[in-house]
């Protein structure tokens, strides 16, 4: 197992001890806890949902976790977590980029979001912001325009987050890195919400 999966199994032991009420210790490999509680617990725990990438990671979220969270719509990772005879959640995040255009939108998040575009085997590897500065540096507009829901159009939008449905996530996180937040909030009510109530639920595992 790596550090970082390592680290995450202690992570995780140490917040299901302390959610259990009372005061605990805890001498792992990598993180220790000396006398430490949490004095108000909620009534009722969240839900625990680990980001997933790979097998490993979801192995620890089938065993530790309340469900999975991933960052790209890879059936395998949804796959992998059922496999092992599991029905939590499977979270999702969809980016998307609103704007008047679909220039105004890839100018944005080449300004502010072109690391999305590097993959998450990139990301997770990179050690500094020099790195990911040198990296992004790469990244063009087209790139973005070709591999992003850019601009005003619903169904372009709904196409990218029905990926994730289609892929078996039950719960999609939808972020916005086009320039006008304000203005995605009224987009999103008057134009998408509509379309997303419309994609068929019940995945492909149910």
């Amino acid at each position: 197992m790596g550090v970082r999966h390592a680290m995450l199994r202690e992570a995780i032991e140490i917040i299901r001890l302390l959610w259990s009420g009372g005061y605990h210790s805890y001498r792992g490999e990598y993180l220790q806890l000396e006398d430490a509680r949490v004095f108000d617990l909620p009534e009722m725990l969240p839900p625990l949902v680990v980001a997933a990438s790979g097998e490993e990671s979801v192995g620890i979220a089938a065993q530790l976790g309340d469900g999975i969270f991933a960052v790209e719509p890879d059936a395998e990772l949804v796959d992998q977590f059922v496999a092992r005879g599991l029905d939590g959640l499977r979270y999702a995040e969809a980016s998307i980029a609103y704007a008047e255009t679909p220039e105004a939108a890839a100018k944005e998040v080449l300004a502010k979001n072109a690391w999305s575009l590097t993959g998450w085997k990139v990301m997770s590897e990179l050690p500094n912001p020099v790195n990911f500065a040198a990296t992004i540096g790469t990244v063009r507009e087209d790139d973005v325009l070709d591999r992003f829901a850019c601009g005003p159009d619903p169904d372009r939008h709904v196409a990218a987050i029905g990926r994730f449905v289609d892929a078996g996530f039950d719960h999609i996180v939808i972020t916005n890195a086009g320039p006008d937040p304000d203005g995605f909030f009224d987009y999103f009510a008057s134009e998408l919400r509509p379309r997303l109530l419309a994609i068929p639920t019940g995945g492909r595992n149910e």
